[in-house]
């Protein structure tokens, strides 16, 4: 059963090589000569709070994909800009609102505030990057 979850930031050359299968996913663990520019795994184990939280915000940039196993959802390189800036516009009372609403959340306000805030971050590095993104539940 998977319980994490992990962004991983790569080129659009990348993202496209694991849904068609061109690229082992062993290239997200670092086990292959390439590998992701970067990972964001401090919140590994709240994704599910995250994508409660987030979810309706990313699913404006983002596709689910069944190609890359377990729950995988990317965002494009040209649609990563988008999301970091709607991530960093997020203001406290937002997260606040949607905290309070959601039933179960495993984690407390202010963990999930420091794990947005790290999101949004590692979001604002990939659109530097001109990278996209895939979230991936492990």
């Amino acid at each position: 059963m998977s319980f994490g979850g992990d962004f991983f930031a790569m080129t659009d050359e990348q993202l496209e090589g694991l849904v068609d299968g061109s690229l082992e996913l062993a290239f997200l663990y670092g086990d292959l000569e390439q590998k992701p520019r970067e990972v964001y795994s401090d919140a590994e184990y709240a994704w599910y709070e995250l994508t409660q939280i987030l979810g309706s915000t990313m699913m404006n940039y983002s596709e689910p994909t069944d190609a890359i196993p377990e729950i995988s959802q990317l965002t494009w390189a040209s649609d990563v800009a988008a999301l970091a800036s709607e991530l960093a516009a997020l203001d406290a009372a937002t997260i606040e609102a949607l905290y309070n609403d959601s039933e179960e959340m495993g984690c407390s306000l202010v963990e999930l505030k420091g794990y947005i805030q790290g999101l949004t971050a590692f979001y604002q590095r990939a659109a530097n990057n001109g990278d996209a993104v895939l979230f991936r539940v492990t």
